[in-house]
């Protein structure tokens, strides 16, 4: 076996990059398993004994440095599957019977104009097969993986994937949450692998200075497959290290635009409008309306050609000619206008936001010549293709209804429909906004400018984004594993699964699909993962209220509400989710039975309580249970899930309703002591009922979060879990 020695540097070093670059320039579309190996053992990764052999040349007369059974392949600079074209034989006992494989491999083989030779090696005796193998992913760079390995690995799809440059406690929790973990800690009587050499392996090419991390800009996927795990250590029995095409190069400097200070969109002095005109039926006039009517406090401009007037403000010929120099404008003009509106600019605007597309134009020569203007002009373009801003803080917003009460979660939307949902449905769900940007296509200002100022903003504690392209993904990346949780990031991403349309060389390729990056990221970082525009609500919403505890506990949940059925249900949902019903201890229920509720109460959780029951003491029952739950049971969280429709029932007793609300959303003591609480509202969809339920979300605002039906509840509880815990062990370590 080819041991490296220990006095090895784990670096990439000089002269593995030029082994790299020289293949690139040659046009080698991979490097072959030789070249490849002996890459693999300046990093320190073991392989087995072997040598290039001839493979025109008879082996017949061969004598190896070392003893068989030998194992025979075709070498390739192309990326090819071995095992698929019969070129790879094993447990060949003698020189005979590898000259018998050389004549087997040359046939099945076929073309020989790739074949830069054979290899012949010893064979490795029996282990546990996995496989390490990396993809540049296209947003966020080198990306590593590790899983169950063999010629199965793709149908098996046990593997884990992290972005790089990975830790020592990535490698553990990616080797931890394989299915094939037990396997590899023991079982069965049989002696566990060596796990700290395949967290050395993992560290050599996905950490800090590992070969993938340091050569991701020549290097496109690599799969170690497979790689052959024992009690005293790894052997690399395959290597396949496919390059990119070219070198890639530098992403664009964007460091003087990253400390533009976004407060003079945020809090505009003065807003441009291009695009309104005289006879008052655009969507320009339509936001100078809006501007009037929430008493915009700032200047307002509008751009015309020939109007002396605009909705009674007067018109300006162009940005030039505007009396003072303006923060934002809002330009609705048609694409092939804008040019024109923005070549006014002449350092007298500093932010600039395109509605149009740029459709029947040279859609890339019309968004380069955006770009042009913006960097001319001295301003930061937004969009094209977006719809608006909104900020309570500069007291304008972009759509008639929307509440511009000021709040702490701050949006970053790259669509300007979706971003009318995210304002209007989530002000219906209590959420308050600190602002929210549509960005659209995004050629300038992107997801990772509006990360990085909410993340310094005081007045934001929460950030959510709709991303379809970061665009700058290794900024973005960093930017979010800097956070450390500091502040919750809740994402909806667009188009996840994009990377599992490529076609792919290696084994990890074919499985980085189905947003792999995103869940590393959001492994690595402790943002909030979301797939629906409902979860990325309810998360905003529970984030936005619920304190994260230092230290979380175990994930234990009382359900407390009307309808036994419910709660069966409700269980059932805590466990796909990870959470588990928390025990009711003999004090709790000593002290709940005394209590001496009628019959048909249930008080060892889930506590079930008829309507009947819930209007006892005019409804103050419930927050004497609650409080028995708080301070004898201490969950980690407890789940309020009430009937509207049957209690109102009940509505005849005297302040029944507001006192059952008042007990479920006055929380008394410190959030970081007691559980979170939870509130689900469900309605049978009447008038009457929706009206309370309305009630309860309004009472509840800033207070606890509201939810329609349990299994909401669960999600977004289990999402905010996965933040919390997150949180709690960045701040500790």
């Amino acid at each position: 076996m080819n041991v490296p020695s220990p006095a090895n540097t784990i670096r990439a070093d000089e002269a593995a990059r030029r082994q790299l670059e020289d293949a690139q320039a040659a046009g080698a579309a991979a490097l072959d398993e030789h070249a490849a190996k002996t890459l693999l053992r300046q990093f320190d990764i073991a392989t087995p004994a072997g040598q290039r052999v001839n493979a025109g040349k008879s082996l017949l007369n061969h004598s190896p440095a070392f003893s068989g059974p030998y194992v025979l392949k075709a070498l390739s600079s192309h990326a090819i599957h071995k095992s698929d074209k019969g070129a790879v034989k094993l447990n060949l006992g003698s020189m005979a019977e590898v000259e018998k494989a050389r004549g087997e491999i040359l046939r099945n083989f076929g073309d020989e104009s790739t074949l830069t030779g054979l290899l012949l090696e010893e064979m490795v005796g029996p282990g546990v097969e996995i496989v390490i193998g990396g993809v540049t992913d296209p947003r966020f760079g080198p990306m590593i993986m590790v899983g169950a390995g063999g010629i199965y690995a793709e149908i098996i799809k046990d593997a884990s994937f992290r972005l790089c440059p990975i830790s020592e406690s990535d490698a553990h929790e990616m080797i931890g949450e394989l299915k094939m973990f037990p396997i590899l800690r023991g079982v069965r009587g049989k002696k566990g692998v060596d796990i700290k050499s395949i967290v050395q392996a993992m560290l050599r090419l996905g950490g800090a200075d590992g070969l993938f991390t340091a050569n991701a800009d020549l290097i496109g996927e690599f799969d170690l497959n497979p790689l052959v795990a024992k009690p005293d250590g790894l052997v690399a029995l395959d290597a396949r290290i496919v390059l990119n095409g070219q070198k890639q190069p530098p992403g664009a400097d964007r460091s003087a635009k990253r400390a533009e200070v976004f407060t003079s969109l945020f809090s505009p002095k003065a807003i441009v409008v291009a695009g309104a005109s005289a006879n008052g039926v655009t969507s320009g006039n339509r936001f100078i309306r809006i501007l009037k009517q929430v008493d915009y406090q700032g200047q307002i401009y509008p751009i015309h050609p020939s109007a002396e007037t605009i909705e009674g403000l007067n018109a300006y010929k162009s940005l030039a000619s505007t009396p003072t120099p303006a923060d934002y404008a809002y330009l609705t003009v048609p694409a092939e206008r804008v040019n024109d509106v923005l070549a006014g600019a002449q350092g007298r605007l500093k932010f600039a936001q395109v509605m149009a597309n740029g459709d029947g134009l040279n859609h890339h020569a019309w968004e380069r010549q955006l770009l042009e203007a913006a960097e001319a002009g001295g301003f930061r373009l937004i969009g094209p293709n977006c719809m608006g801003s909104h900020s309570p803080r500069g007291n304008f917003t972009f759509m008639e209804g929307a509440s511009l009460e000021l709040g702490t979660v701050g949006i970053a939307c790259q669509s300007g429909g979706l971003g009318m949902d995210i304002l209007q449905r989530g002000q219906n769900l209590g959420l308050r906004y600190s602002g929210l940007v549509t960005i659209g296509n995004s050629i300038d200002v992107q997801p990772a400018d509006l990360l990085e100022f909410y993340l310094g903003d005081p007045q934001t504690k929460v950030i959510g984004m709709y991303v379809e392209d970061v665009k700058d993904g290794r900024r973005f990346c960093n930017l979010v594993r800097a956070n450390r949780a500091r502040k919750p990031i809740v994402l909806l991403v667009g188009g996840v699964t994009s990377l599992g349309g490529k076609a792919a060389a290696s084994h990890t390729g074919a499985m980085a699909s189905d947003g792999q990056a995103w869940k590393a990221l959001a492994r690595q970082s402790g943002i909030i993962l979301t797939q629906t525009l409902d979860e990325f609500l309810n998360a905003l919403q529970i984030c936005q209220v619920m304190v994260p505890k230092p230290e979380p506990g175990e994930p234990t949940v009382t359900l407390f509400g009307n309808g036994g059925g419910t709660s069966v249900l409700a269980t059932d949902c805590l466990d796909r989710a990870g959470l588990t019903l928390a025990v009711s201890n003999e004090q709790a229920l000593q002290v709940l039975n005394r209590l001496n509720l009628p019959p048909g109460a249930s008080v060892n959780n889930p506590i079930d309580l008829p309507a009947n029951v819930l209007q006892q003491q005019n409804g103050k029952i419930t927050a004497t249970i609650l409080g028995i739950d708080s301070d004898l049971i201490k969950p980690y969280a407890t789940i309020v899930h009430l009937n509207v429709s049957v209690i109102m029932g009940y509505r005849h007793v005297e302040n029944f309703l507001p006192n059952l609300i008042s007990s479920v959303v006055d929380l008394p003591g410190s959030e970081e002591e007691r559980p979170h609480r939870l509130l689900v509202v469900r309605s049978d969809g009447s008038e009457e009922a929706d009206s309370w339920k309305r009630q309860f979300r309004d009472q509840a605002k800033g207070k606890v979060p509201v939810f329609d039906e349990i299994p909401q509840a669960v999600s977004a509880l289990s999402a905010f879990r996965h933040y919390e815990v997150f949180r709690a062990r960045a701040t500790a370590g």
